[in-house]
C-alpha cells in the first residue's frame, strides 16, 4: 500500500494501526492551538498500532435496573374490542417511530389525533392521510388506524408520484396563496403535541433542519444536522438531486409532498430510564458547569479512558445528539431551557430522523447476503463521501474522513467481514509483545465507534490494518486526528454496514 500526502485541507487523513512506528511521538508545538487538532485523550498515542478485536455482546452498556412497559397497542388483524387502548399519559415515553405494522385504536374519551399519534410514533398528518380524514374531528367508539412502517413508505411513494405527474403535466395550476414560512414549517411540532414552546432557534432553523433530517432519512447524509449549510451539506443535496431530481421541492419552491410526508423538522423525545445503560454515571458527565454562558466539560484523559470498562456516552446530550443525529451544540442551541439533560424524563427537541437506536444497532445479521440480481458497489470520493449502489442507483451518500493525514487508497479495494463492538488494544511499542496492552473498551465512545468492517485490496484476501467505521467524535471527525481507519457517524456506519455484503467492490475515486 503505498501513502501518499493528501492536500491540507485534507489533513486530518487516515491513521495507520500497524506500518506507522509504535513509539510515542513526541509533541513539538511552538503555539497551542485554540481547538485541539487530536481526539482529547489521545493525543500522545494516535501513531501507536492498535489492534482491533471483537468484544462480547454481554458487556454491551452499562448494568441497571430498567422497568418492563407495556406495549401502548395490539397489532392490526384483532377484532375491535381487542385493540382499545387507552390514550398514553402524558408521563409515558411515547414510542420512538412507528409500529413495524399497522394497528387500530379505538377511541376513548380524552383521545385526540394528536394523542393516538405521540402515543404511537406517528404525526398527525399520518393518521389523516392514512385515514381519509377531511378535519381532526373524531368521535368515541371510532376505529383510528396507525400505520405501520411500510405503510407510511407507500405513502411517501405516492407523495413522490403525484409530485412527478404533477410536474410533468402541462397546465399546472398556481396555489391561490403561497404559504408563508410559518405556515410551512407549522405541522412539524402538532404531530407530536411539544411540552413548551418552540424556542426562536429551531424556528430560525427549521427550514434547512427538514432538508436535512428529509435527506438523512433517504441515506444522503450531512453528518450531524446542525440547521446550517456548508461543503458537506451542499454534497447531500446535489448527490440527491443528481439521483432524484425535483424530489426536494415543488416547482414554485416549496417542500415537495415527500418531504412534507415525514411530519417536519422536529420532534421531542423523552429520555427513559433504558437510556441510561448507555450513558456515563461519573460525576463529570452529571455537573455541568458553566464559563461566560458557555457549558463546559472537561475533555477525558488517556488514563481515563484506558480505565473504563464500557465507553459510554458522556452526557445525555451526547447522547441524544448521536441518536437524532444533531450536532451536540446544536441540540443545546435548540433546547435553551433544558436543565439537566442526565436524568429520565428530560424531554428534548430533536431532528425528526428515523433515530439510531444503539440497543439494536448491532442485531445479527449486520451485513446482508449478496444478490446477483441486485449488485451492490461502493465508491470513495475524494476521501470525503462514501456512495453506495444497488445496480446503477445511488442508494446512499454518506461523509467519510479519515483519522490519521496521508493515507488513501487507490484502484479497486473490496468490503470483508464486520468486527462488532470493537475495542482496541496496544502496547505502545511495535516491538513488544502484545501482553499486558493497554485498552479501550468497546462502546459508542471508542475511537473507532460501534462497528468496524474489514478492508482488503482486490484480489488479496488479507484485511489490510485499518477499516471502516464509526467514530467518538461525529461533530469533529472532520477536524481532528485519531485512531483507526476511515471513519463514519456511529449512525451512518450502522446503516452502511447492512447496505455491503461481503465482497463488495469499493472503489476509489
Amino acid at each position: 500500500m503505498m501513502l501518499k500526502l493528501l492536500p491540507s485541507k485534507l489533513s486530518w487523513g487516515l491513521c495507520v494501526l500497524s506500518v506507522l512506528p509504535g513509539t510515542i511521538m513526541a509533541q513539538v508545538e511552538t503555539v497551542k492551538p485554540a481547538v485541539p487538532t487530536i481526539e482529547p485523550g489521545l493525543d500522545l498515542v494516535v501513531k501507536w498500532p492498535w489492534k482491533v478485536e471483537p468484544s462480547a455482546a454481554a458487556a454491551w452498556g452499562l448494568p441497571i435496573d430498567v422497568p418492563a412497559e407495556a406495549p401502548v397497542a395490539k397489532a392490526s388483524g384483532q377484532t375491535a374490542s381487542e385493540t382499545v387502548a387507552k390514550a398514553t399519559p402524558a408521563t409515558k415515553v411515547a414510542p420512538k417511530g412507528p409500529p413495524a405494522t399497522m394497528l387500530e385504536h379505538v377511541v376513548v374519551k380524552g383521545d385526540s389525533l394528536t394523542v393516538i399519534a405521540r402515543a404511537n410514533g406517528v404525526t398527525v398528518d399520518q393518521l389523516r392521510i392514512f385515514n381519509d380524514l377531511k378535519n381532526d374531528r373524531i368521535v368515541i367508539g371510532q376505529v383510528v388506524k396507525v400505520p405501520g412502517e411500510n405503510d407510511i413508505k407507500t405513502m411517501v411513494e405516492a407523495a413522490v408520484a403525484a409530485e412527478k405527474a404533477a410536474a410533468k403535466s402541462p397546465a399546472k395550476e398556481k396555489p391561490k396563496k403561497a404559504p408563508s414560512p410559518v405556515q410551512e414549517v407549522a405541522p412539524v411540532l402538532i404531530a407530536t403535541k411539544p411540552h413548551r414552546a418552540l424556542p426562536p432557534a429551531a424556528w430560525g432553523a427549521a427550514s434547512l433542519v427538514l432538508i436535512q433530517s428529509f435527506l438523512d432519512r433517504q441515506g444522503f447524509t450531512i453528518g450531524p444536522i446542525d440547521g446550517t449549510a456548508g461543503p458537506v451539506y451542499d454534497a447531500a443535496y446535489k448527490a440527491f438531486e443528481k439521483a432524484h431530481p425535483g424530489e426536494l421541492h415543488t416547482p414554485e419552491g416549496h417542500p415537495s409532498a415527500a418531504m412534507k410526508a415525514i411530519g417536519g423538522p422536529y420532534v421531542e423525545y423523552v429520555l427513559t430510564a433504558a437510556d441510561m445503560r448507555w450513558i456515563s454515571p461519573h460525576p463529570d458527565s452529571v455537573v455541568e458547569g458553566k464559563t461566560k454562558g458557555k457549558v463546559v466539560e472537561p475533555p477525558p484523559t488517556f488514563e481515563e479512558l484506558t480505565h473504563e470498562t464500557f465507553m459510554a456516552y458522556r452526557s445525555g446530550w451526547e447522547f441524544v445528539a448521536e441518536r437524532f443525529h444533531a450536532a451536540e451544540s446544536f441540540l443545546r442551541h435548540i433546547n435553551p431551557g433544558l436543565k439537566n439533560a442526565n436524568v429520565p424524563g428530560a424531554v428534548f427537541l430533536v431532528p425528526n430522523v428515523l433515530p439510531f437506536e444503539i440497543e439494536n444497532a448491532l442485531s445479527e445479521p449486520l451485513q446482508p447476503a449478496a444478490d446477483p440480481a441486485a449488485p451492490i458497489s461502493a465508491s470513495m470520493l475524494g476521501v470525503s463521501r462514501l456512495v453506495i449502489r444497488r445496480g446503477e442507483e445511488v442508494i446512499a451518500s454518506m461523509p467519510v474522513s479519515a483519522a490519521r493525514p496521508g493515507l488513501r487508497g487507490r484502484k479497486i479495494w473490496k468490503i470483508l467481514d464486520v468486527v462488532a463492538r470493537p475495542r482496541l488494544l496496544s502496547t505502545g511499542d511495535p516491538a513488544a509483545p502484545m501482553t499486558v496492552p493497554y485498552r479501550l473498551s468497546a462502546g459508542p465512545n471508542n475511537p473507532v465507534g460501534i462497528v468496524w468492517i474489514n478492508l482488503a485490496k482486490s484480489g488479496d484476501p488479507k484485511p489490510l490494518p485499518y477499516g471502516l467505521h464509526g467514530t467518538s467524535i461525529p461533530g469533529t471527525m472532520m477536524k481532528q486526528e485519531s485512531i483507526g481507519g476511515f471513519r463514519m457517524t456511529n449512525w451512518d456506519i450502522a446503516r452502511a454496514v447492512r447496505l455491503l455484503p461481503v465482497g463488495t467492490e469499493l472503489k476509489w475515486e
